[in-house]
């Protein structure tokens, strides 16, 4: 028995004996070679900030940040030069070298502002670069602002000329929360994209959070868009920071919550689970704070629409005031609302700010003049922000049965005689689009900025829906 069980063994060892050959090193495995990972994109992100108080040195900090790791360090050399500012006047002239270190993504690049009290428009400065081998740049300079934050807003503007106006030329390309149907709505990275591909103008949403802070959201809950659930009130800004705000969308959609997991693209990217696109972090797909915006986009045109302060509590309106004079942004900014007590509010906290006319004030204007022709004079607002009929305005706000074609030629030139430009929301089709630029309107406010820009950039002649 013991002799039957070994045999097969004794079999082998033969087998496996017989098959060697000591003599030839041939079947010795081959050491692989070591890879080197592909380049890195490398963004350095423009950056806007206030300059602070005369004698103050406040920094302003540009993000540089990669897709990938390298496993070898990554060098960014880099020099300042004056475009309307000035080096060692209005900030100092800096060069020298910043370093992402092996197996990390991001890294700062600090350039000191020399404040004072000059009341003056933004200035800028050019941050140029060169990067090592290992990643390739996306661009060789970025954009410096610095924001004038020494302009007292305790006085009201004047509109004279009413620069919202187009005249004879084409209306104005309203990004509605960034382009909820082209973009994941209310992130930077939708503002960034839109503002890359031409729309004149950022619209967006603001809320105040458990611990005052302010963030840009279009729901009173994080719900729809985000992996979270709760009121924007009830949560702090740590907790919103959490949250995917790109989790629910799909492209050419919104939100839908009941689609395949694989027509949300942009899910994942803000909790690091999904790499982001060239050029973006995990950060530019999670809700932003009000002053993030302010940061990232100095020079565009922004719209924003004021909120109900649903607790009472961080005074809501002269925050947002306080804000926006740091930044310095008055007379390239609208802040709309629905809600006359915000707005009112607003108003007396911030009387530099451009506003539209909130919508009882506007309700009773449209009345007056559909009544005689003719509208009162506004001059402490710039623009009507209103839907084409009253069919678009919800929540109880117009009675039932009450059918009214707000936007007709009509209306147009009476806002017009009184100085006022028109913005319609939210025209979401191309047929409307083109119905509202022959009726003269100032401005579009759209889900879809990319369908709108796709048509102001044809000839007129040229403008079809086919």
């Amino acid at each position: 028995m013991y002799l039957q069980k070994l045999g097969p063994l004794l079999l082998g060892a033969i087998v496996m004996t017989g098959c060697s050959d000591d003599s030839s090193d041939k079947h010795q495995p081959e050491i692989p070679l070591p890879v080197t990972p592909p380049p890195s994109s490398l963004t350095i992100v423009p950056m806007g900030t206030p300059e602070g108080a005369p004698g103050e040195m406040l920094p302003l900090i540009f993000r540089v940040i990669m897709i990938k790791p390298q496993p070898e360090p990554v060098n960014i050399q880099y020099e300042t030069s004056g475009v309307t500012a000035t080096g060692d006047d209005d900030y100092l002239d800096t060069m020298g070298e910043a370093t992402i270190a092996p197996g990390e993504l991001e890294t700062t690049i600090t350039v000191d502002l020399i404040g004072d009290a000059e009341e003056e428009p933004a200035e800028t400065f050019l941050l140029s670069f060169t990067t090592s081998d290992n990643v390739v740049a996306t661009t060789e300079e970025v954009l410096g602002t610095l924001s004038n934050d020494d302009t007292a807003c305790d006085a009201p503007f004047s509109k004279d000329p009413n620069p919202w106006i187009v005249g004879d030329a084409d209306p104005l390309n309203y990004a509605h929360r960034g382009g909820v149907t082209d973009f994941p709505e209310n992130t930077i990275y939708a503002y960034a994209e839109v503002a890359i591909a031409g729309a004149d103008v950022l619209e967006m949403d603001v809320y105040q959070t458990a611990d005052n802070e302010l963030v840009v959201l279009h729901d009173l809950d994080v719900d729809r868009t985000t992996n979270g659930s709760g009121n924007v009130v009830d949560l702090t800004l740590a907790e919103i920071r959490e949250l995917d705000a790109a989790y629910w969308f799909v492209q050419d959609a919104g939100t839908p919550h009941d689609r395949p997991d694989e027509d949300y693209l942009f899910r994942g990217i803000a909790t690091g689970d999904v790499l982001p696109p060239t050029g973006y972090t995990p950060e530019d797909f999670r809700i932003p704070t009000l002053e993030e915006i302010l940061q990232r986009f100095p020079h565009e045109l922004i719209n924003l629409e004021l909120k109900p302060d649903l607790d009472g509590e961080g005074n809501y309106e002269q925050q947002i005031a306080d804000l926006l004079q740091r930044y310095g942004r008055s007379t390239d900014i609208i802040a709309a609302s629905f809600v006359d007590e915000a707005a009112i509010n607003f108003k007396t906290a911030a009387p530099c700010v451009h506003t539209s006319v909130p919508l009882g004030e506007a309700a009773t204007l449209i009345l007056t003049a559909l009544a005689t022709g003719a509208m009162p004079p506004v001059p402490e607002h710039v623009s009507f922000q209103v839907p084409p009929d009253t069919d678009e305005i919800g929540g109880g706000q117009i009675p039932d049965g009450l059918f009214i074609d707000i936007v007709t030629p009509e209306f147009v030139a009476a806002s017009h005689a009184t100085n006022l430009a028109v913005q319609v929301w939210t025209i979401n089709t191309c047929e409307e689009m083109l119905r509202m630029m022959a009726l003269g309107v100032d401005a579009i406010m759209t889900d879809r900025p990319l369908l709108l820009e796709e048509l102001l950039n044809m000839p007129p002649e040229d403008r079809s829906c086919n």
